[in-house]
């Protein structure tokens, strides 16, 4: 037998390097530095070795970070490298290399052009550079891991393909559990993000000198108030800075010696206030035929008043949608919507503290003007707040809620492990690059006002609009299910299906976004843990800091056979419909919160007729009866269906849904009961907890909320 090599190689730390973020670009430019990394990696790995992933390159068509943080490589002896051994321990060291070489290039060109330029003076300054070289110093900031495993076992005898894998993979987790710790010296002032690393000053290096330092900063040229605080009080190490300026790279942009031009504003990030102003903004670029002339002369009033505020809409889906008149050779009426950011959309944005700090702007007579300062009319705030009124006489206002959506496929190492050869490997790896880089950004980005963080095989981490966050996750879940499933599938002779957990945090615009990042993961975990997979979680933080979660698994069997299902988000859709249109009132929710004991101590029948009580209570059929939306389904089961459809049915309609509740509150526990094996819980207390959060999407987004 040929004797031949497997080697896995990872890159880390992971989770720790992106999630330390105060803006939503450090996420992704975090996420795109460590894609730029691999890339850099994988240059090293011989084409006809390389079995994941199957493309090295990022697709810099979208900047979209889509390359994971490991690859599987497998060496054969062929004539040119007779030693399969000796080439993969040759591949894991060049490498390793390569991502420090890439590293240290990137860091340098944003030291060259932030402090070094412009005759600023810090370029020779020893404190400076002392801190900075020893923070960026990739061996103390990277955990490189690679292993290398042979397809025989102990005695000679050759190992299945998926054998080979997992023997491969146990010795890169044995790898990782001997960590080399580093002794980490940083004394000083902290930085105000990561509160672990010293933050960069020079000479100085009390809290007011260090402050000072980043003030002076924030005046270079280039920078902004959405760049950088332009008091000091945002003070960074150097790994933030890497990460917050990154763009400055010419050597993170380019890729491998290809000269990607881009300019950087091609490369803008929406805001988290873009993205809870989006289903808003889109209400703009969709005018009515009634009222049309007033409603855009509204909006016209309210554009010339913030088009000072240079900005970047950088939402893909709407910027296609304002240029949209354009590219018909019509005049481009909406194209100035691009040069807006979310923001202007909310009345709390126009004080002059905000527009200090964000826009470096100044209220003409009411405070000194400084080079590099937009001086704004004195009659600025009260004209700007008057056609934000006018604007939501006519739109509604915007709700100041967004979501972030983190997805991760279930047990991928243990699939490929099961698998029989290395082609079925490569045709899985093949499955998750055609996933993640033509369907999720069509899903996120083209298809609706989403934002893609990146998109790595079966990991994807979004922004999405409260009203199409649900939508998004359950096309996400489906498209995963057709493409990457039917390729594991086929890979493991029809034994194996593919099935992602995802969490979603809901959060106010205006709440840190470290806090946001930690409930989307911990959401995800729960689906994975709690909900034992094939799961979503999602889990709002309301501004006063109150949070609630609730989760539920994608589908439930619905019959002994399995071949009837019920589908949640169908159920859920039903009900916000209900309380969009003002035919179920959420007052019932109160009531059955307080029932709730007696509710859980009666047989499934009573309940039902207890539950469609209260509903039918406050239940409004003359609201029913003037929504013009068509009922959804209440699941797969035809009785329910038929019930739910006929509107001319509407005594019948609380019993329905009491009914679906009550059977999905049974099916949760029937399926995942160590979820509820506590004395506190129990799955009809879950659904409680989901009408909860379908009233508050109702009166966040209204009729434009969207589950699947």
């Amino acid at each position: 037998m040929t004797q031949s090599y497997m080697l896995i190689f990872a890159l880390g730390p992971v989770q720790s390097f992106i999630a330390q973020a105060r803006k939503t670009r450090d996420l992704w430019l975090g996420s795109f530095l460590l894609s730029r990394l691999m890339e850099a990696a994988l240059t090293t790995v011989p084409k006809e070795a390389l079995v994941f992933p199957t493309d090295p390159r990022i697709d810099r068509t979208r900047w979209v970070p889509d390359l994971p943080n490991r690859y599987v490589a497998v060496f054969s002896p062929t004539e040119t490298r007779p030693d399969p051994l000796a080439a993969a321990r040759q591949t894991a060291e060049q490498s390793e290399r390569a991502i420090y070489a890439t590293w240290q290039q990137i860091c340098s060109e944003v030291y060259q052009q932030l402090f070094a330029s412009n005759g600023s003076g810090w370029k020779d300054d020893q404190v400076l550079r002392a801190i900075w070289e020893r923070q960026t110093d990739p061996r103390r900031l990277f955990e490189i891991y690679w292993a290398i495993a042979a397809n025989t076992d102990g005695q000679g005898r050759p190992l299945a393909y998926g054998d080979w894998f997992k023997r491969t993979s146990q010795a890169l987790d044995a790898r990782k559990s001997l960590r080399d710790f580093v002794a980490q010296d940083e004394p000083g002032e902290k930085s105000t993000l990561s509160g672990e690393r010293e933050a960069l000053h020079t000479q100085g290096g009390s809290r007011h000198q260090v402050r000072e330092f980043w003030r002076q900063i924030s005046q270079k040229a280039g920078v902004s108030g959405k760049d950088l605080a332009l008091d000091g009080s945002e003070r960074l190490d150097a790994i933030d800075t890497v990460k917050r300026f990154a763009l400055l790279s010419e050597s993170l942009l380019s890729g491998s010696g290809n000269g990607y031009q881009v300019s950087n504003q091609s490369l803008a990030f929406p805001s988290t206030s873009t993205m809870a102003a989006a289903t808003f903004i889109d209400q703009l670029l969709t005018p009515e035929e009634t009222s049309e002339s007033t409603r855009r002369e509204t909006i016209e009033r309210w554009s010339q008043i913030v088009k000072p505020l240079k900005a970047r809409l950088a939402l893909p889906y709407l910027e296609q949608k304002a240029r949209k008149e354009e590219q018909h050779g019509q005049p481009a009426r909406y194209s100035w919507l691009m040069q807006v950011d979310g923001d202007c959309v909310f009345a709390e944005t126009f004080t002059a503290q905000r527009l200090r700090t964000d826009y470096s702007a100044v209220i003409e007579s009411r405070e000194p003007v400084t080079p590099g300062k937009l001086v704004l009319h004195p009659t600025f705030l009260d004209e700007a707040r008057k056609a934000l009124r006018q604007l939501y006489q006519h739109f509604g206002e915007p709700t100041p809620y967004y979501a972030l959506l983190q997805m991760d496929g279930d047990q991928m190492g243990t699939i490929i492990g099961e698998i029989q050869s290395q082609d079925d490997h490569r045709s899985i790896s093949t499955a998750l690059s055609t996933f993640a880089r033509q369907h999720v950004p069509e899903i996120v980005e083209d298809e609706r006002p989403g934002k893609l963080i990146y998109a790595g095989g079966d990991d994807v981490l979004a922004f999405a609009p409260l009203a199409q966050a649900f939508a998004i996750a359950s096309t996400l879940q489906q498209a995963y299910h057709e493409i990457v499933g039917s390729s594991v599938q086929q890979a493991s002779s029809g034994t194996r299906t593919a099935t992602v957990s995802m969490g979603i945090a809901i959060a106010h615009h205006l709440m840190p976004l470290t806090l946001v990042r930690r409930m989307a993961r911990e959401a995800e975990e729960q689906a994975k843990q709690r909900y034992g997979r094939n799961a979503l979680v999602v889990t709002i933080l309301w501004r006063s800091g109150n949070m609630l979660s609730a989760g539920c698994r994608w589908e439930y069997p619905f019959s002994e056979g399995g071949w009837l299902t019920m589908l949640p988000l169908q159920i859920f859709q039903h009900v916000v419909n209900l309380f969009a249109s003002t035919t179920l009132s959420p007052r019932c929710l109160d009531i059955l919160k307080r029932e709730l004991p007696g509710l859980e101590g009666l047989p499934q029948e009573a309940r039902c007729s207890e539950i469609a009580r209260v509903l039918k209570r406050q239940w409004n059929t003359t609201a029913l009866q003037s929504d013009k939306k068509p009922s959804q389904s209440l699941a797969h089961d035809k009785t329910l269906r038929d019930t739910a459809s006929s509107e001319s049915s509407t005594r019948l309609m609380p019993y329905a849904l009491a009914y679906a509740l009550v059977h999905l509150a049974a099916l949760m526990e029937k399926s995942h009961p160590g979820a509820f094996s506590g004395p506190d819980n129990s799955g009809l207390k879950e659904v409680l907890n989901w009408l909860q959060i379908l009233a508050f999407l109702a009166r966040e987004a209204g009729k434009n909320v969207s589950l699947h």
